[in-house]
């Protein structure tokens, strides 16, 4: 009874030894046989790297699948190096890899909600769409489709472990798939937050992107409320609670990366609205170069991070990317040489070689009081998020006058306000002029869609109220966005830009104005802290303001002067 099945096994490998004959004997100088056994290798090492993962997700035994895995390879490639028959020795590698694999997602499968299960008929369709395109087997009746490619993560307190058990609870919820498709819609589109406010009837839902809110199709009530409940649960708050302000946080993997959400829910006349800031952990923390700064303020820039002491302050209204900024500069610096301690409120982005410690008002850790208390931990550099009274601004001071670099925020309208800001808060002002080394003012603008932007020439009347003075040999051009005619229905369809989407805008960058306290100012700071005197001294030692830097972005093509307007003025 066996012959034939022997039969039919010679004529398969034989057939493999055709394509792959094993020569004399030595695998390891047949370059065919390397590579198609280092694809083994590699496609192995991306499914043991995702078991490993998806252990802690899903709450089985890490060491003991690692290890069958392992020892399931190990076996084959002894069976390689030694079986006289090649293609009978590849087919048993294949199979002691995939038994492990195909085992432990049996197993996992059993503990996991339908949604979460892998290698289905969904699954498989959903990867085939996902990475083909193509939507095999759709339009079935009673068929929703295959969920998107998101997988979120509940944290418990600790931020590092997942609570399976709210994970179990929200992919339960009626609202989960919708969860998935708003939050795969927000990041499709580079939207930044999540707004969902009640009406009446509906649950309005609408991302910032680019810092323009963009609307949305809306839910109908109920289903937003469950979409809202969805996130709460996952963020661990109290669903039953609609009115008192509650915030809170979670995760999610969205295609092999890291992505964080923080959320916020206040009572309102309608119901309970929530905000979501999406943070892509991911994403490499910025640098100066890529900040927008002109090389000239980047060089400033750069010489301030390098002091032993001092202070250097980013300001500009919420939203205008200053905490990037302060990521940036200590991008600068030797973080293995110096000790570098921040206090943010929250944690947006880790960084190597840095105590990042978060402020929680709440369970009583105020910047104040974790700023006493880093002093004491030897710092060279010190972070802090933002100076919001009187008692951190004072502290800071004295810190940046007793050999530590300081870096923070304040919320102020351009950069000399900033030393107003500061006086307003209570720090004398001998204190500011001894500690301040610098003040970046900032806004973000949107950058023009490179594909679909429209040139114009700008009327001379225009050019003079601008105070530009072109050469006579030289054309100054502006650029526009593409503006959709909103009397064509069809506009959408026929014209709209598939880079940007038909905003006009791709991306943002930053405008900046940076105010070099010089020994002129400090003692104007010191005398009479006159801001109109401050100002007037700064731009006699050559000082540009955010729309002057807009300007220059507006000549270069970046942007365009309605948006330099819009944020500068």
């Amino acid at each position: 009874m066996l012959a034939p099945l022997i039969a039919d096994l010679n004529d398969l490998t034989g057939l493999l030894s055709t394509f792959m004959p094993r020569g004399d004997g030595n695998l390891l100088f047949h370059p065919g046989k390397i590579i198609f056994i280092t694809l083994i290798f590699l496609a192995w090492v991306s499914t043991v790297k995702w078991i490993d993962q998806d252990c802690n997700r899903v709450s089985l035994n890490r060491q003991l699948w690692s290890v069958a895995s392992l020892a399931g390879f190990a076996l084959g490639m002894v069976a390689v190096s030694m079986m006289p028959h090649y293609g009978l020795s590849i087919i048993l590698l294949i199979l002691l890899y995939l038994s492990p694999t195909l085992i432990y997602v049996s197993k996992r499968n059993e503990i996991v909600p339908p949604q979460l299960k892998v290698l289905t008929r969904a699954h498989i369709r959903n990867l085939i769409k996902r990475r083909l395109g193509v939507d095999v087997g759709a339009g079935g009746k009673g068929d929703e489709g295959p969920l998107p490619s998101i997988q979120f993560i509940a944290k418990n307190s600790t931020q590092d472990d997942i609570d399976e058990a709210r994970l179990s609870k929200a992919v339960d919820s009626p609202g989960y798939r919708a969860a998935l498709e708003l939050v795969q819609d927000a990041i499709n589109q580079r939207a930044t937050d999540i707004h969902l406010e009640p009406t009446r009837d509906e649950m309005t839902i609408r991302f910032r992107v680019d810092s323009i809110m963009n609307s949305v199709p809306s839910f109908a009530r109920s289903r937003g409320d469950s979409v809202i409940n969805v996130f709460k649960v996952l963020a661990g708050l109290d669903i039953t609670e609609k009115r008192k302000p509650q915030d809170g946080s979670f995760g999610a993997e969205v295609e092999g990366r890291k992505v964080d959400f923080r959320l916020a829910t206040a009572g309102s006349l309608n119901g309970q609205k929530m905000v979501i800031r999406i943070l892509d952990a991911s994403r490499q923390v910025t640098t100066l170069n890529s900040l927008g700064l002109r090389a000239q303020l980047r060089e400033k820039v750069e010489t301030v991070c390098q002091q032993s002491y001092g202070m250097m302050i980013t300001c500009g209204p919420t939203g205008a990317g200053k905490t990037s900024t302060l990521y940036a500069c200590l991008g600068e610096i030797d973080r293995f040489q110096r000790n570098v301690i921040t206090l943010e409120n929250p944690v947006e982005y880790q960084m190597d070689n840095v105590t990042q410690i978060e402020v929680n008002p709440k369970a009583g850790k105020t910047f104040a009081g974790e700023l006493r208390s880093i002093l004491r931990q030897d710092p060279d550099v010190i972070l802090v998020g933002e100076i919001r009274d009187a008692e951190t601004a004072e502290i800071a001071c004295q810190a940046a006058q007793t050999g530590h670099m300081v870096f923070t925020t304040v919320h102020a309208n351009d950069a000399v306000t900033s030393v107003g800001r500061l006086i307003d808060l209570g720090v004398k002002p001998f204190m500011i002029a001894s500690a301040l080394s610098a003040v970046l003012g900032q806004r973000l603008v949107r950058l023009l869609c490179p594909k679909c932007k429209i040139g114009y020439s700008p009327s001379d009347d225009m050019l003079r109220k601008l105070k530009i003075k072109p050469a006579p040999d030289r054309k100054i051009t502006f650029y526009k966005p593409k503006v959709l005619n909103p009397d064509d229905s069809n506009a959408d369809v026929r014209n709209r830009c598939e880079k940007c989407k038909g905003t006009g805008y791709l991306g943002r960058t930053g405008i900046f104005e940076l105010l070099m306290i010089t020994d002129e100012i400090k003692e104007l700071i010191r005398a009479n802290p006159d801001l109109v005197a401050i100002r007037q001294s700064a731009l006699k030692n050559g000082f540009q303001t955010l729309f002057e830097d807009g300007l220059r972005k507006v000549i270069e093509g970046k942007t365009s002067l309605e948006e330099i307007q819009r944020v500068a003025k």
